[in-house]
């Protein structure tokens, strides 16, 4: 569920195609949203506004972006199977069965392949973030409503295995293409804790906002460290590590968020029968 938002990606669980989709709208699960309710989803509206391109040239036909797509799908297994640093321009271009040129024509460096994969990682995520948020959370029990956002967090990183590779990648200029997956690291993370903060409002409006938003805080930052031990880990422990994330946030967010229908449907039923 996933950031301090400047702590390493390792912990990162909370993930374009070369042509950015748009950012997808958060939308509050009450009819009448309080205002700082509002205000958060306006902020996680505005998350990715400074975002750059990492592009030489984009694409403006089908034959260019299929070339686009392909090298990135290279450099994404080459960061999958050899790690960060082996993904040169060269060595790209070779799992992408192109000449370095064809790289260099739409990235002028193997930083801005990196940068574009992770927009592309980035909007990929905020699709699966925006499906994985029920706009009305009353009728799902707890631990369904956990396992429907944790569920497909999970399933993108057994599918995406550089995915953690790429964000990893060390901060460099504020004008460098290298920042890119710092910032949309903070991004993305920032923006999912703004959908669990309006998830709880709506969920529990009782709920203070400052312990709300730090509950909110402290649930996408479990999800994001066993998220990111899961991707590590071997095949046998992946499933028992997703089953332990599921208990350690039921057994957290159960006592806040829980309604407390259950207690009045008692009181109704201890009441006497009015005659």
């Amino acid at each position: 569920m996933t950031s301090h938002c400047q702590g390493p990606i390792d912990a990162v669980s909370l993930a374009m195609p070369a042509k950015r989709a748009s950012r997808p709208t958060v939308r509050p699960s009450t009819d009448h949203p309080s205002p700082a309710a509002a205000a958060q989803v306006a902020s996680a509206q505005r998350a990715d506004s400074g975002s750059p391109d990492a592009y030489r040239r984009r694409p403006r036909q089908s034959r260019g972006q299929a070339r686009v797509e392909l090298l990135l799908d290279a450099a994404a297994a080459v960061i999958a199977e050899q790690g960060l640093q082996a993904a040169t321009a060269e060595a790209i271009a070779l799992r992408a069965r192109t000449a370095k040129g064809s790289l260099y024509q739409f990235f002028p460096n193997r930083d801005a392949v990196l940068a574009a994969l992770a927009l592309r990682y980035a909007d990929e995520m905020r699709a699966i973030h925006e499906r994985a948020f029920p706009i009305d959370p009353h009728g799902l029990p707890l631990d369904r409503l956990i396992d429907r956002i944790v569920k497909p967090l999970a399933e993108f990183h057994d599918t995406h295995p550089a995915f953690r590779r790429v964000f990893a990648t060390v901060e460099g200029p504020g004008d460098d293409t290298r920042s890119a997956p710092t910032r949309l690291r903070a991004q993305l993370f920032e923006s999912f804790v703004d959908r669990l903060d309006v998830l709880f409002s709506a969920r529990n409006p009782k709920l203070a906002i400052r312990d709300r938003r730090r509950i909110a805080l402290v649930a996408a930052s479990l999800g994001q460290s066993l998220l990111a031990r899961r991707g590590r880990a071997i095949a046998a422990e992946k499933k028992p590590l997703l089953d332990d994330l599921r208990r350690i946030l039921l057994a957290y967010l159960q006592p806040v968020l829980e309604p407390p229908g259950g207690d009045e449907k008692a009181e109704r039923k201890a009441a006497p029968k009015k005659r």
